[in-house]
């Protein structure tokens, strides 16, 4: 998309200086004169004695900040003040405004305050000059104005609901340094939803998953410092455990509280099931995976190894002697799967393997050894067939979970079918059963874009948590896995229609999603989309990492400094410029071309299988390419594919 350029009107003339005038949420400006520089403007003080004051019709704003060497938001939403160093983003109020967002943008050692007052954003620079940029009201941008360019069929819908949710509630969640900076845990400290009457924590187990996929696939340099607290925030944790078990709790409440063990009983109170006991113990191996896949930070990895191996061995401490993980809840906060559950074993063998390679990174031999054994340990038994294993011979599928009384129960989930197939661990046979499963029951899964079961009204109130059903239906979280076994299938026009799904359905309350959604089925029938906290991350974050990753195929890896591996379904230019990113790319009926944007050379993988199916496409000479496939271009180098 271009760039929105400044109206003349700011200028009032085309003198090279000249008073800047009031527009759009701009209302009032004191002791400022404006040049035209390029595609900004250079705001100078009139007076060097006097700060610049900007007032806005707006309470939203982002401020930027840099501090020991680290990047931190300072979202600023209705009510307060924040001061930054480095960048302050005003934003309006609406997200399909037709208003334009400003970027004030300093230079070393200068900063800026932002306060609410009265429906208002007063805005004091305490700067000689600096850079007044414009944008969309969202702007398609990381939060230092690097650009995004989806020219892509129906780009422009897929790019607005990115910066929508990244504006809008990703950036809104991190109250690390404003909310958080007084609570005892504050560093890393990411809220699940921006309503404060709903969940007030921050939620390692589940939440933080997904915050963080997303947040990775957005890439910015602030991103992956908000991760790396993330997963730091999530140790510290780990390691105030009272019970000495290493145990990755549920939340942590602004007061401090950690919520390591949760018990939550059936409709019925016959049953009841510890909450999340393994989740994040799990998560947190994936999550460090693909933060050292973005970053290659072998120091950070090293340091942190310890860490990731008690993590473990709380898993293995709920491991049987045949492989069985006995994990309870996963990610169902209100099913009672208190038993051995087939997803949670899947999940447990996947990041044993991502264990091990980080252990194999390290050079540390015999510990990779040991956690690639056991994660072919549970693999291997989670395919056989029951009473041992998890798959269901007579019904050729796998069950939800074995309770702890022996019995099997089973509504054909999408999560415990999908995710051993996609790993790996899967007979042919089963692999092609499972398909033929998930392609019958498709109307039922692909509600809204995902839902957990085929047989949702199946469910019982010993199944059930008390606290009610809502967990049956839609959750960014099954959408994502989901979403993932559509692209191991090369499904690019389901990913495609998932998307555009979901973007339609966003832009019905600007951007923000609410937890739940299409609940208007079973359980629910209340002609309502959605249920749970509104202002909620899952969507966002979960979308994002769709699109980026999977759909747009821009992807962190360990073997090269990017994957690109598209799975678009159509023609058109993709471009990211953020420094961690920072390629374009182009799609034609003809072939396809990488243009690396650094001004240094990078490696980079190259897969394009998805885009030109059953074609057979050469490299233009001129690229070195090595022999795992791997390309290396120059500085602003190209290279070039064309069908044979």
């Amino acid at each position: 998309m271009r760039r929105f350029l400044l109206p003349l009107i700011l200028l009032g003339s085309l003198a090279v200086h000249a008073q800047i005038k009031p527009v759009g949420i701009l209302q009032n400006i004191k002791n400022a004169t404006a040049k035209t520089v390029k595609d900004y403007r250079l705001i100078t003080a009139k007076s060097s004695n006097s700060p610049i004051e900007f007032s806005f019709q707006t309470n939203t704003c982002v401020g930027i900040s840099r501090d020991n060497d680290k990047w931190y938001v300072l979202p600023l939403n209705a009510s307060g003040k924040i001061s930054a160093n480095t960048n302050l983003w005003v934003l309006p109020q609406d997200a399909l405004s037709k208003e334009q967002a400003w970027l004030i943008k300093l230079t070393d050692k200068d900063s800026v305050t932002a306060i609410t007052e009265g429906g208002k954003l007063k805005v004091t620079i305490y700067s000689p000059k600096f850079e007044l940029h414009t944008a969309e009201a969202r702007p398609h941008s990381d939060c230092f104005n690097n650009r995004y360019t989806l020219s892509i069929q129906g780009g422009d819908a897929l790019a607005n609901t990115l910066a929508g949710f990244y504006w809008g509630t990703m950036l809104q969640s991190v109250i690390e340094k404003t909310k958080a900076k007084n609570y005892p845990y504050s560093s890393g400290y990411v809220i699940s939803t921006l309503n404060p009457k709903a969940y007030a924590g921050s939620y390692p187990d589940v939440d933080h998953e997904f915050q963080i996929k997303g947040r990775l696939a957005f890439g910015s340099d602030l991103d992956i410092d908000v991760v790396k607290r993330m997963i730091e925030l999530q140790f510290k944790l780990m390691q105030d455990d009272p019970e000495g078990l290493f145990r990755n709790p549920c939340s942590v409440q602004p007061s401090g509280e950690r919520e390591y063990h949760i018990r939550r009983n059936s409709q019925n109170n016959k049953v009841n099931a510890n909450m999340f006991l393994l989740t994040g113990n799990m998560e947190v191996l994936e999550e460090s995976f693909h933060y050292f896949e973005a970053t290659k930070d072998s120091a950070w990895l090293s340091k942190n190894i310890d860490n990731l191996e008690k993590a473990a061995a709380l898993t293995i401490a709920n491991t049987d002697q045949y492989g069985r993980v006995w994990s309870d809840v996963y990610y169902e906060d209100q099913v009672m799967n208190d038993g051995r559950e087939t997803m949670s074993g899947a999940l447990a063998a996947y990041t044993f393997k991502l264990l091990a390679q980080m252990e194999s990174i390290l050079n540390r031999g015999e510990q990779s050894d040991y956690y690639t054994g056991f994660s072919k340990k549970i693999a291997q038994q989670l395919v056989k067939p029951l009473p041992q294993g998890f798959w269901d011979e007579k019904g050729q599928h796998f069950v939800d979970w074995v309770d702890r009384s022996g019995d099997t129960h089973n509504h054909i989930h999408l999560l415990a079918n999908i995710l051993p197939v996609m790993f790996g661990y899967t007979t042919e046979t089963q692999t092609q059963a499972v398909a033929k499963l998930i392609n019958t029951n498709l109307a039922e899964f692909q509600r809204f874009p995902s839902f957990i079961s085929a047989d949702v009204a199946g469910y019982d109130k010993n199944e059930i948590g008390d606290g009610g059903p809502y967990d049956l239906c839609a959750a960014g979280r099954y959408w994502w896995w989901d979403a993932s076994y559509w692209k191991w299938r090369g499904n690019n026009e389901m990913l495609d229609k998932q998307l555009k799904t979901v973007a339609a359905e966003s832009v019905k309350d600007s951007y923000y999603m609410g937890e739940r959604y299409d609940m208007n089925h079973v359980y629910y029938v209340d002609n309502k989309d959605w249920h749970g906290a509104d202002m909620y991350y899952e969507y966002p974050c979960v979308y994002t990492s769709i699109l980026i990753d999977n759909y747009l195929g821009i992807q962190h890896t360990l073997n090269a400094d990017l994957s690109i591996k598209p799975h678009l379904n159509g023609y058109g230019t993709v471009e990211f410029t953020n420094p961690l990113y920072n390629i374009r790319y182009s799609i034609t009926a003809k072939g396809f071309k990488l243009k690396n944007l650094s001004n240094k050379p990078r490696r980079f993988a190259v897969d394009l299988s998805s885009l030109f199916k059953e074609k057979q496409l050469k490299l233009v000479a001129g690229v070195k390419q090595e022999t795992n496939g791997v390309i290396e271009l120059a500085a602003n180098g190209e290279a070039n594919w064309v069908l044979k």
